[in-house]
C-alpha cells in the first residue's frame, strides 16, 4: 500500500500514525501536493490522504483510510466497538479542529486585500470553542493507551501550536499536562509536521 499525504497536513498525519500504531507497513509518499497532476487521474478531488493499492483502487479520506487501517487489526482496539458512538464524536469534533485551523492557515496564504476578516475569525471562533469541547472530554481523552480519538486530538493540537499560536494551553490545561507526554508517543515522533521543501515530489516517480 502507498500512502500520498504531505509534509504538514493534519489529516494525513492521522493516517501515519494510525499506520505505526498498528504495525501496518505503508509506503509513505510525502508530495507536493499543490503541483501533483498525476493525482487527479487517481483522486478527482485531488486530495491527500489517499491509499492506494497494488491492484490500483484506492481510498481517501482520513477517516475511511484510518479505518480500513483499524479493521485489519481489530485486536488492537484503537478503534474500539465499546462506546463507540462517543468515541466517533470526539474523533469528528478533533477532524472538525483540523478543519478549522487549516482553514484560518489557508485564509492566511491569500493576498492580504483578498483576506476575509470575518472568514479568520470564524475559523478562529471554532478553533477555540472546539478546543473548549474537548477539554470538557479530558477524563477520555487524556490518557496514555492510544486510541484514535486521542491520535486525532494529540495531531489537531499540535497542527494548532505548529501553524496557529499555543494560547489554546490558557483554556484546556488537562489537555496541554497530557499533550506533554503524549507528543513524545513514538507514532506521532515519526511523522511530525514540516515546511514544504521544493524537493517534494510532485509524481509518484
Amino acid at each position: 500500500m502507498i500512502l500520498l499525504t504531505g509534509p504538514n497536513t493534519p489529516f494525513g498525519r492521522l493516517a501515519v500514525a494510525t499506520a505505526l500504531e498498528l504495525g501496518i507497513d505503508v509506503d509513505v509518499r510525502i508530495i507536493n501536493v499543490f503541483e501533483a497532476e498525476f493525482l487527479d487521474a487517481i483522486n478527482p478531488l485531488r486530495q491527500i490522504p489517499t491509499l492506494l493499492f497494488d491492484d490500483g483502487r484506492m481510498l481517501c479520506d482520513s477517516r475511511v483510510i484510518c479505518g480500513y487501517l483499524c479493521s485489519l487489526r481489530p485486536e488492537r482496539r484503537l478503534a474500539p466497538i465499546d462506546n463507540h458512538w462517543e468515541m466517533q464524536t470526539r474523533c469528528w469534533l478533533a477532524l472538525g479542529l483540523m478543519e478549522a485551523a487549516v482553514g484560518h492557515v489557508t485564509e492566511r496564504l491569500r493576498p492580504p486585500r483578498q483576506q476575509s476578516a470575518a472568514w479568520l475569525q470564524k475559523c478562529y471562533r471554532r478553533v477555540r470553542n472546539t478546543v473548549a469541547r474537548l477539554e470538557e472530554h479530558s477524563a477520555e481523552l487524556c490518557q496514555p493507551e492510544g486510541r484514535i480519538d486521542r491520535l486525532a486530538a494529540a495531531i489537531a493540537l499540535e497542527y494548532i501550536d505548529f501553524r496557529l499560536s499555543d494560547d489554546w494551553r490558557e483554556y484546556a490545561p488537562k489537555l496541554a499536562r497530557w499533550l506533554e507526554t503524549e507528543t513524545n508517543r513514538p507514532s506521532l515522533k515519526a511523522c511530525r509536521p514540516r515546511e514544504r521543501l521544493p524537493t517534494d515530489p510532485v509524481t509518484l516517480t
